[in-house]
Formats: C-alpha cells, structure tokens, sequence
C-alpha cells in the first residue's frame, strides 16, 4: 500500500473519535465580537465551561443543561483584569453569545450577558428539533 493512501485511510478510521461531541444534541457558548452601539459593552473571554478550559479560541462546544460558564473582562486602562461565574442552562442546539455589561465606562463593575441566543441549524436539523 502507497504511504499517502495508508496516511488517509488511517486518518478516517480516526474520524468517529472526534464525531462523539456531536452524536447528541448540543450548545456553544462564545464571545459576542459585534460592535455595539452601547459604551456599557464589552467583549469578554469565555475562560471555562465547568472544566472545560477555551481561552484559546472563545468559544466551547458542551451539552445542553446546567453549567458554570467563567467569564473574564480583560484588563482596561486603570483597571485590572476580573472575573464572574455565570450559571446557566444551555438549550439544546443553541449559541450563546456572551458579553460584560459596565455599570459605567468609569467602573469596572459589571454583569456578564448573554447578548443574543440563535438556534444551530445543523444541530436542530439532525435531530429534528426546528421550531414549529
């Protein structure tokens, strides 16, 4: 057997390993990167999804339910980085984007947001959850 076509056939026979996230139903939490037209919002980084770290890429791929979704604030001129644990219940097949809420531009006090929710098409496609 040629090597590129041992390469390939292994790399499939790898593919159900990866599929598992996506054999049920699922949510995503992420960061709103739209602009706002409100001085109060802020972009926030999703830090965990209970013990699934995401500072990488802002987003995390979990299941529908109850979950402590971390979220950060980035430091700010005159101001430090913080921290707040949201606890939310994820619907099925739903995105989530997240966003900090000031008190004013002048504080640092603020409450974390889910800025607007969308159904996943795909996810409801598959398992037949559309809205009627």
């Amino acid at each position: 057997m040629k090597p590129l076509l041992a390469l390939v056939l292994g790399a499939a026979s790898a593919l159900p390993a990866f599929a598992g996230d996506f054999d049920q139903p699922w949510s995503i939490v992420e960061t709103y990167y739209g602009r706002a037209a409100d001085s109060h919002l802020r972009k926030v980084i999703i830090n965990r999804v209970d013990e699934t770290n995401t500072q990488v890429q802002n987003r995390v791929v979990t299941t529908p339910g109850r979950h402590h979704v971390v979220l950060d604030v980035p430091p700010r001129k005159g101001f430090p980085a913080t921290q707040t644990i949201l606890d939310m219940d994820l619907k099925p097949c739903t995105r989530y984007y997240m966003a900090a809420e000031l008190e004013s531009p002048t504080l640092q006090q603020w409450k974390a947001v889910v800025k607007y929710e969308e159904p996943i098409g795909e996810c409801e496609k598959k398992f037949n959850l559309a809205a009627k």
